[in-house]
């Protein structure tokens, strides 16, 4: 992985362009179905909305039953907070489920937790950004009353010390440490997207998080399928080694996840409008 998270505006200015004049565009080399090393469901972005939560675990649940896949693994994408009205609830159910199943549950970290993060830690100037992109909706879901009006520099450290010492500590560090990416098999689990033309484990952060102007239309001759979301597909989609997860569980009231296992097509499940 790249450099920590407070290098993640300096990363942004270094993604670069998608191909080089000229070049013949990349063909992807993977197999037809992507190959987890055990069944895995990866669920797209969550945005606060627990009742959407509740129902698609509920969904997956029963397909690991109907599938007989009992040691499946279950990887979220990110974006857990920020719009929706119960962010809280979201983080604590899923560090909840995260930390009395690590080896089987697997959440990543998004670009909403990252803008979370960086106002706690520089509020001054990282405040607004996150407030504008439902951040507001966030520290409310923490009983944290949030002015209508915030502009002065100092109203937003203010806001900050209040928010640091109502989120318990614990949660914030434990949405700090979410990895950026989830590998097994030829299958990759990021929120936003990788860069093509890198392995891995040589993906800038900002990357990871905001995602590659390259990666919506350069498939990656590596053979790898990458699950993301991010950017809101409906219905979601597989194709060419991309699977897209995000149906705006909040935008759009409808949450996805897909079904992945050893040599098997991608499948789908969705609960809400769908």
């Amino acid at each position: 992985m790249a450099g920590p998270l407070h290098r993640l505006r300096t990363g942004i200015g270094q993604i670069g362009a998608a191909l080089r004049p000229g070049s013949a565009p990349p063909v992807f080399t993977g197999t037809e179905t992507p190959s987890p090393d055990r069944p895995v469901h990866v669920v797209g972005d969550l945005h606060g909305c627990r009742d959407l939560l509740d129902q698609l675990l509920d969904r997956i649940a029963d397909d690991c039953a109907a599938q007989s896949w009992p040691m499946a693994d279950l990887v979220f994408v990110g974006d857990y907070i920020d719009r929706g009205p119960d962010s809280a609830a979201v983080l604590e159910r899923l560090r909840a489920l995260q930390s009395a199943t690590p080896d089987r549950i697997h959440c990543l970290r998004g670009n909403h937790e990252a803008m979370m993060l960086e106002f706690l830690d520089a509020p001054e100037t990282r405040g607004a950004i996150w407030l504008a992109n439902g951040g507001r909706e966030t520290l409310q879901s923490f009983g944290i009353t949030v002015p209508v009006r915030l502009s002065a520099p100092d109203a937003f450290a203010a806001l900050a010390d209040h928010a640091r010492a109502t989120l318990p500590a614990d949660l914030v560090q434990w949405t700090a440490d979410r990895p950026l990416i989830w590998q097994s098999g030829n299958v990759v689990a990021v929120h936003a997207a990788l860069d093509p033309a890198l392995p891995p484990a040589d993906q800038l952060d900002a990357t990871c998080l905001w995602g590659h102007r390259a990666f919506p239309r350069q498939p990656r001759a590596d053979g790898l399928w990458v699950v993301h979301g991010h950017r809101i597909t409906v219905p979601p989609v597989a194709s060419t080694g991309q699977i897209s997860v995000d149906t705006g569980g909040f935008a759009r009231g409808q949450l996805s996840c897909a079904a992945l296992a050893p040599g098997a097509p991608v499948r789908f499940l969705s609960v809400g409008q769908t």
